[in-house]
């Protein structure tokens, strides 16, 4: 039976590399056709639509007092990043982001320092150091031969810095609660926030044309399996393993994307291979 647990986690754990490693090259697809407003807000909406029917039989299974800790996760889980995402990919390759988004094991073990008091090594400063070390030579980027901050590199930091918190918070305050229940009441939540808020009020800007039927089909198939499947596995993957251990998609994800963007065309040069080996040292460091 431990011998089934342990190659159930990594299958979900491999799963989830390939899922949310392709997300990337699908935003970028679906920024072709629609601004990142509408890019973001359709990525929510469609997860939403296949989790509707499951989230209406499951949401009486949170108890009414992790209903606060719920929305906040569906804010820093999910609505914030898929702007922040959609935004910086406006201005940085799919492939960088891929590497940036490496960084979620650092934050997530940052978090779990302050706010949960864990303890922590020698070996964890120093690949937290050199983690922030090799995202800053993503960050900064060069432009006709001078060093230039790229600040839209720096969205998807901060969108690693809500995955963080929000893996800590769901491993301490939501680990009761079935994986199910979570992920489809939290990902019904956050598409009907952007039908509310943000489709309805600028619908216009959704008109399709033909050639917004490619986008569109990327961000639906974003939105279906990195935003309602992946959480689903995600959710799971924390539960009955660990934060730390389920930040560790990162690892592979990188490679996933990288991939990706050698496919359709990005480029790739030494600091970019600097920038990754570092990130990925700085995890393994981490998880020590």
């Amino acid at each position: 039976m431990a011998n089934k647990a342990g190659t159930s986690k990594w299958l979900i754990l491999a799963v989830l590399s390939l899922i949310w490693g392709s997300s990337f090259i699908l935003i970028k697809k679906g920024l072709t056709g629609f601004g990142f407003v509408e890019a973001a807000s359709i990525r929510l909406m469609s997860g939403a639509a296949v989790f509707i029917p499951v989230a209406l039989t499951q949401y009486r299974k949170i108890p009414r007092d992790r209903w606060p800790f719920l929305v906040l996760i569906t804010f820093i889980g999910m609505f914030i990043p898929a702007f922040l995402f959609t935004l910086a990919q406006q201005h940085v390759q799919s492939a960088v982001a891929g590497m940036l988004n490496a960084l979620t094991p650092i934050f997530t073990l940052i978090f779990s320092w302050f706010l949960f008091k864990t303890s922590h090594r020698t070996t964890q400063v120093l690949g937290l150091l050199l983690g922030l070390a090799s995202a800053v030579l993503l960050i900064v980027e060069r432009s006709d031969s001078a060093l230039t901050l790229n600040v839209y590199a720096g969205l998807i930091v901060l969108a690693t810095v809500c995955y963080g918190l929000n893996i800590n918070i769901v491993k301490n305050y939501l680990n009761e609660v079935p994986s199910l229940a979570l992920s489809s009441v939290s990902v019904t939540l956050g598409g009907l926030l952007a039908f509310l808020f943000i489709f309805l009020p600028r619908h216009e800007n959704y008109t399709l044309t033909p050639e917004r039927w490619l986008p569109l089909g990327a961000l639906v198939a974003l939105g279906i399996l990195s935003t309602a499947l992946a959480q689903v596995l995600f959710y799971r993957l924390i539960k009955e393993t660990s934060a730390i251990f389920a930040s560790s998609t990162t690892y592979t994800m990188p490679i996933v994307a990288v991939l990706w963007g050698l496919l359709d065309g990005e480029a790739f040069h030494w600091m970019h291979v600097l920038s990754i080996v570092g990130i990925l040292t700085a995890v393994v460091l981490v998880r020590k």
